[in-house]
């Protein structure tokens, strides 16, 4: 199928597809589209990967409260240095992604409390 767009031919890369009611088949044509067929990933390699998820996470809150008291600090020694607008601002992401962090960690533990009470 030929389509053109301001006068570029560009072959399609798929070839027409036909339509049934409201149901069209679509192919995937690349690896990181919905529905593209996974490997099969091992138990352990799962949870390498969620453990390597969740500590890159805690890394990033802890660096946000980090820059957070970094800057409260500089507002407490000298106040002309920072602006008060972006210490205020960065005190209230270090409490949004701590509050967000405790949140997710109370779900992991209710949810791991309720698989231990399934058996």
């Amino acid at each position: 199928m030929i389509i053109s767009n301001t006068g570029f031919n560009t072959v399609w890369p798929m070839g027409p597809r036909e339509a049934h009611g409201d149901m069209v088949s679509l192919n995937v044509t690349h690896g990181a589209h919905f529905g593209a067929p996974k490997e099969k990933v091992s138990d352990d390699e799962f949870v390498t990967e969620f453990s390597n998820a969740l500590k890159g996470a805690f890394q990033r809150v802890n660096s946000i409260q980090k820059t957070s008291d970094e800057l409260t600090k500089q507002m407490a020694v000298s106040p002309e240095s920072v602006d008060i607008h972006d210490v205020t601002i960065a005190a209230e992401k270090a409490r949004l992604s701590l509050m967000l962090t405790k949140s997710v960690v109370d779900r992991i533990t209710q949810a791991y409390r309720e698989l231990i009470n399934m058996r």
